[in-house]
């Protein structure tokens, strides 16, 4: 195994735990039984899978909260609004 192949297994041990998913069929019993804790709160190897989503959508595009206010409409139908340099 090479030493590329070595971290690749690091990282996707890091994203997908050993364990996770019997972690959250608990996790999705213990919420039939009425526990309201997040499910990260009670298993640590579900952070990675829940907040991934959150952590990928502001990695992919840091302005998605300003897209959809009317100050963003605003300055896109501004006089040159579609230059504005930090939405390239």
């Amino acid at each position: 195994m090479t030493y590329e192949e070595l971290l690749g297994w690091f990282f996707y041990f890091e994203k997908r735990p050993v364990g996770w998913r019997d972690d959250d069929r608990t996790m999705k019993y213990l919420q039939t039984q009425g526990v309201k804790e997040k499910p990260w709160a009670v298993f640590s190897s579900l952070k990675p899978i829940y907040n991934e989503g959150k952590q990928s959508q502001k990695e992919s595009n840091p302005t998605a909260s300003l897209e959809g206010s009317s100050l963003f409409q605003k300055l896109m139908m501004s006089k040159h609004g579609d230059d504005v340099e930090w939405l390239k």
